[in-house]
């Protein structure tokens, strides 16, 4: 386990402005105690939002974390709450063992604390470690295991988020948490729902020979990727490519539709979205190792080593060119030997 997790950041930054809210002091309110005390609609001053993010500790998860505090941070007030959950079928011998070292293993036991261990403060690059975002952005990181457990569940109500983005995190999140935020819950499901609902949709759109593979935003429910859909984004799946690429670009194409809407959330509305009616819906759980081979015989690959190289040598400053690839590349490839 990184060594920063031993330490990480707890607390949050004090980034909102002080008001007077029928206080005898000022104070920080975020737009859910403004809406509770009634005063929000007359406040014609934007105002910074509390968004808590819940995510995953791997590759996928490190870069959409990257997209996201690039949209969020300096500009809100932004709280990370980490997963690390294996599926008992991603530990599996074979081609699902060797995706989850790629995507897993190798990233957060070698690969970044080589790369923390070079940048101990961050640096310039494209894409940050999760230390290095920490120490770009200030952001506080928890890593918690199922959230539905009383104290998540009470360190989510401390918090006191306006707005919570789930993206490829491992839990299903309670009503208990998602009814917390004025704003609401919302998903990325790097699939295109009702017809992609589960596990590794990004797989099943390339297996199925779709054109496009679509990341759903849509606001959390009770249900299992249930939820009322806001908008799909959508990514041209690149079949030369391995579906490590394609899954983490599929992630890619969510976050700019909800980039695309957060000027509404920022004005203190919650968006609009339509009901799923559960046609076409279709649950697909973790491929299996036959349903892998026979992607592989099909001229499919789950990992490539120019795609990987390529998503690592963006945590460099000056990426493929940098001074310290050819160590990366090493470091790598002593891992696959």
């Amino acid at each position: 386990m990184p060594a920063w997790l031993n330490n990480v950041l707890m607390g949050e930054a004090d980034r909102y402005k002080s008001y007077r809210a029928g206080c005898s002091r000022p104070c920080r309110c975020s737009r859910s105690v403004l809406n509770d005390i009634g005063i929000f609609p007359s406040f014609t001053e934007e105002l910074q939002l509390k968004i808590a993010i819940c995510s995953k500790m791997d590759l996928a998860g490190c870069l959409a974390l990257n997209r996201l505090l690039e949209g969020f941070a300096g500009r809100h007030e932004v709280f990370v709450m980490l997963s690390d959950y294996v599926l008992a079928a991603e530990k599996a011998e074979g081609l699902a063992a060797t995706l989850v070292l790629h995507e897993r293993d190798w990233i957060l036991e070698h690969i970044f604390p080589y790369l923390d261990a070079r940048f101990p403060e961050g640096s310039q690059a494209r894409y940050l470690t999760y230390a290095g975002l920490a120490a770009r952005y200030g952001v506080p990181m928890e890593l918690r295991g199922a959230i539905r457990t009383p104290a998540s569940v009470q360190r989510m109500r401390e918090l006191a988020p306006d707005l919570i983005i789930s993206c490829r995190y491992d839990y299903i999140i309670p009503e208990a948490v998602f009814s917390i935020p004025a704003l609401g819950t919302y998903g990325l499901h790097p699939g295109a729902l009702p017809a992609l609902q589960g596990l590794c949709s990004p797989y099943r759109a390339m297996e199925r020979g779709d054109a496009q593979s679509g990341c759903t935003m849509f606001q959390l429910d009770a249900g299992l990727d249930t939820g009322p859909i806001v908008e799909i984004g959508w990514h041209d799946i690149a079949y030369d490519r391995s579906v490590l690429w394609n899954f983490v670009h599929t992630y890619f194409a969510g976050i700019e539709v909800l980039m695309h809407h957060l000027p509404e959330l920022e004005a203190g509305r919650a968006l609009k979205a339509t009901p799923q009616t559960g046609e076409g819906r279709q649950y697909y759980s973790y491929p299996t190792e036959e349903e892998l081979q026979a992607f592989m015989r099909k001229g499919g690959h789950l990992v490539l080593p120019g795609d990987y190289l390529e998503f690592l040598s963006q945590f460099l400053p000056d990426g493929m060119h940098d001074a310290h690839m050819p160590a990366l590349e090493q470091l790598v490839s002593s891992l696959e030997s």
